[in-house]
């Protein structure tokens, strides 16, 4: 028996689909089966079988469940003990997307060593959507993250910090830029420049577009957030960014569209669920919530909603 026959079997009960397990474990289905069948030779019994058109725990599955997942709650907690006491004391792992660890917390993280070197950090700016994973392969101890509903998934817990809009920004002479109201409608035959493909409001926004009858002339998926305003400059496109960020790419040359249907995303802190928490990791958690007050308090950013 080993931690992956666990993990794929936790994976599966909620799943109830090899391919779903596969996409969130990044296996094949194939390698996915022989982690289950080797679990069963091992204990001698079925643990899943196939009832209506979904997988589902057998009896001796269900039995079997609360003692895999303390296993699992065990071996998280025995390898963050020796995350902790191989790394620098208070060090931190961090995740999040580059527009949330880079612009909307940039001056927190930057501020961080003002506590006195109580926290170390080493914060890695990947693509929201990502962050999940990272999480429960136990690679980064927290996220930073924007998303679209606060619904907790999976093996994440959730902490909100605030409520935002997404806006839409242009160069200051885009067709665009002096248009009283900005509709979706308006948007056909536009060029755009986005970060990643999976990231969750990209791809809702771009839904939305197509619902609207507005079919982009071309995209690009940039990656780095910083290329995506360097072409929203330069080649005139349009390009997504979060309102507490909008500041900050104002300073980049950028303006901001007056999008008048635009809807909402949540800034939030993902964990692991059932893993141990140190004392730095909640005293960022801390701060970062005093941080959100803060900027609820600027002007050019006081329509955040704490949460």
């Amino acid at each position: 028996m080993d931690i992956k026959q666990l993990v794929t079997f936790a994976a599966l009960e909620q799943e109830k689909s090899y391919i779903k397990v596969s996409e969130r474990l990044n296996y094949a289905p194939s390698t996915l089966a022989k982690h289950i069948r080797s679990l069963e030779d091992e204990l001698q019994t079925r643990l899943v079988e196939y009832r209506g058109g979904r997988i589902e725990l057998t009896a001796d599955g269900r039995k079997f469940m609360p003692y895999a997942r303390e296993m699992l709650d065990t071996y998280a907690r025995l390898q963050e003990e020796f995350n902790r006491s191989q790394t620098i004391p208070g060090c931190i792992r961090v995740a999040g997307g580059e527009l949330m660890v880079g612009f909307a917390f940039g001056d927190f993280f930057a501020g961080i060593e003002k506590l006195g070197g109580s926290i170390n950090l080493q914060v890695n700016a990947i693509c929201c959507a990502r962050v999940p994973q990272w999480l429960d392969q136990h690679e980064v101890d927290i996220g930073f993250v924007q998303v679209l509903r606060l619904e907790e998934e999976g093996q994440q817990e959730v902490v909100g910090l605030f409520e935002e809009e997404l806006c839409l920004m242009a160069a200051p002479d885009h067709r665009l830029a002096g248009m009283q109201e900005v509709y979706l409608s308006d948007l056909n035959g536009e060029n755009f420049s986005y970060t990643y493909e999976d990231c969750c409001f990209t791809d809702e926004f771009r839904r939305r577009l197509l619902a609207n009858g507005a079919q982009p002339a071309s995209e690009l998926f940039l990656g780095s957030i910083n290329a995506v305003i360097h072409a929203a400059r330069e080649d005139k496109r349009l390009c997504l960014i979060p309102y507490v960020c909008v500041p900050k790419v104002e300073q980049m040359g950028l303006v901001r569209l007056n999008w008048t249907d635009s809807f909402k995303i949540y800034d939030v802190i993902l964990l692991q669920k059932g893993v141990y928490h140190s004392s730095a990791i909640n005293t960022l958690i801390s701060e970062a919530k005093k941080f959100s007050e803060q900027t609820k308090l600027k002007a050019e950013t006081e329509k955040i909603v704490l949460l």
